[in-house]
């Protein structure tokens, strides 16, 4: 009998794909069965029922499957297996999808198969420029085009010279977009007083098409030519053996002598602060370390055309709202000692929780990236934030069992937030067709539900979208409802011409010049 928990010895077997060969005479010669990319699956595929999920059963060559698998190509996942609903399977479906992505992103780029060989300030695969470049070097000033080489990205002039001496290092470039909220809701300070810094970047799949269909400036968006363009990334598909279009946002916090550094995978930055008036150049370029806190991984799949979105975060970011709650009520469920953007020996009068800085919000360059104090030097503000959407149990339970499968690593310290996937399944097979025309059914008219019922409906990661958590429609968090409404400079043949949803579900072509 298997219990939860035990050792079975069990191994995981790549699931062929028949080809079927036409009856020709004389017989073509037989061509190799394709490869599925990664079909490891949430459910035992030795099981007879199919529903012993493979984190209980973990074994040497289970946990070998799940750790060097690389990078999912395409969901695996099906209503039937241990939760008592089929919406509850799936969705464990795609957070074990999610957590492999995760586990393939962050592993080293110089061993990708090996994750447990990194250590804390490793380069990972997703922070290797041949691999992912950051949106700021491919929105360029003047709508210029952009080079995939990494050797030929642009640095701040601010940053030149370290940069020369430090070619090694990331860099970083302070505009709006690196420390305010999304639609400007403010800026996150972390208990030290710095502002936490966000990055945007995109795997070369996506890079390609915006660079062959020319979407990096306004003037190319807006071309003639891009006139019937129907905006579709490439999708990843499991047959094909293809990774589809990946784009990450990425929020940091500045490590400090009082940070345990063991405990956030970190890398050594270069930082070039904004100019204290436009067109001025005394802006400085700041050595600093930044930890990781928190990443969303977004990968647009061929059964999933609306993609599918995942986020994580330090395990130390912030309480649940319903723990602090249950600490007060009763004093023995305490909470941590401390968090990276929460006090807990703060009142909630002298600490508002979930509030936005005072304004001004810009960081100044004489400030260095912290955020701005009283005349007499002591701390003006920081961000007091609990979550408040808690983590589901099945949720916890598979973080719980991933962090023991990395205990080994600094990935331990990480956990799965959510996963957010379109649940209609007959809508999402309504997607774009190559050519020029699209398909009648796609979201491109404008369906009844363009992102295909969202599930969850509602997801926040904490350091992502601190102040739009909660379960209000139309006003907190949910990626597929926000990112559907996100637009381009493209522009119809005709004036009355009507098509919507002219981004595919991403704010970057809004960023072109």
């Amino acid at each position: 009998m298997r219990h939860p928990g035990s050792f079975a010895l069990k191994s995981i077997g790549l699931i062929g794909l028949a080809v079927v060969i036409g009856a020709q005479s004389p017989p073509t010669p037989k061509q190799p069965a394709a490869r599925q990319c990664n079909p490891l699956s949430d459910t035992d595929p030795n099981s007879p029922n199919k529903q012993d999920p493979i984190l209980t059963l973990i074994d040497a060559s289970t946990k070998t499957a799940i750790l060097t698998s690389g990078m999912p190509c395409a969901e695996v996942q099906t209503d039937q297996g241990p939760a008592p609903t089929g919406v509850q399977n799936r969705q464990r479906g795609f957070d074990f999808y999610s957590w492999r992505s995760f586990i393939a992103l962050n592993a080293p780029a110089t061993n990708p198969k090996d994750i447990e060989s990194g250590q804390p300030d490793t380069k990972t695969v997703w922070e290797d420029g041949n691999n992912f470049i950051p949106l700021l070097n491919v929105m360029l000033p003047g709508g210029a085009k952009p080079e995939w080489d990494p050797g030929k990205r642009a640095v701040p002039a601010a940053c030149l010279s370290l940069h020369a001496l430090h070619p090694e290092r990331m860099v970083v470039k302070m505009i709006e977009e690196s420390f305010n909220q999304p639609f400007r809701t403010g800026p996150l300070i972390d208990q030290r007083n710095n502002y936490a810094i966000f990055d945007i970047l995109m795997n070369k799949t996506m890079f390609d098409y915006i660079a062959d269909h020319k979407l990096y400036s306004q003037a190319g968006q807006s071309s003639p030519e891009n006139a019937s363009l129907r905006i579709d990334f490439p999708a990843a598909d499991n047959v094909a053996d293809k990774i589809g279009a990946v784009m990450l946002k990425v929020s940091w916090k500045i490590l400090t002598p009082e940070d345990d550094m063991s405990k956030f995978h970190h890398v050594d930055a270069l930082v070039a602060m904004p100019a204290a008036a436009e067109g001025q150049s005394d802006a400085p370029c700041l050595e600093r370390t930044l930890g990781l806190v928190g990443i969303h991984i977004v990968h647009k799949t061929a059964s999933r055309p609306q993609w599918i979105w995942t986020s994580f975060e330090h395990n130390d970011n912030v309480p649940e709202q319903q723990e602090v709650d249950a600490s007060k009520a009763d004093p023995p469920k305490k909470l941590n000692a401390s968090y990276n953007f929460y006090d807990p020996s703060c009142s909630a009068d002298k600490c508002p929780v979930n509030g936005t800085p005072p304004r001004p919000w810009d960081p100044e360059p004489a400030d260095q990236l912290q955020f701005r104090r009283t005349a007499d030097g002591k701390m003006l503000f920081n961000s007091q934030i609990t979550r408040v959407v808690p983590l589901s149990e099945a949720n916890k339970l598979m973080n719980g069992q991933f962090q023991a499968l990395l205990d080994k690593t600094v990935w331990k310290n990480y956990m799965l937030i959510g996963t957010q996937w379109p649940s209609a399944f007959p809508c999402t097979a309504d997607k774009a067709v190559k050519g020029t025309e699209p398909d009648p059914r796609t979201d491109f008219d404008k369906q009844p539900d363009m992102n295909c019922g969202p599930a969850p409906f509602f997801m926040a990661n904490s350091t992502l979208e601190t102040f739009s958590q909660g379960t209000i429609p139309q006003a907190s968090s949910s990626c597929m409802a926000c990112h559907g409404n996100a637009t381009s400079y493209l522009r119809p043949k005709k004036p009355n011409d009507i098509y919507f949803s002219q981004s595919d579900f991403t704010f970057m072509l809004e960023k072109a010049r």
